[in-house]
């Protein structure tokens, strides 16, 4: 299951050609995600203009196609890191 803590990574990297023919709005998703790291659902949401439902409809999809790969939130201990919480600030803040 999806949540918005979730982090999403794009199967391949954008511009190898396996995006093509896809919907365009795949391809933004695809696009925000790149590997190794990815984005948080939360974040992909932000980004795309959507509202969290229809967002974990939508990476669903694309994980069932293996499009993208998802693994669950960081565990208490490793969401303590006060690097990774700054980075999470920053990321944020550019939205």
């Amino acid at each position: 299951m999806l949540t918005m803590d979730t982090t999403i990574t794009a199967a391949a990297v954008p511009g190898d050609g396996t995006h093509r023919g896809l919907p365009t709005e795949w391809q933004h998703v695809l696009a925000l995600c790149p590997p190794p790291d990815g984005r948080a659902v939360a974040e992909v949401a932000a980004r795309m203009g959507m509202r969290l439902t229809p967002m974990t409809l939508l990476l669903g999809e694309l994980a069932d196609r293996g499009l993208v790969r998802h693994r669950p939130p960081l565990e208490a201990a490793e969401a303590t890191d006060v690097h990774l919480l700054m980075r999470i600030r920053d990321n944020l803040a550019r939205i």
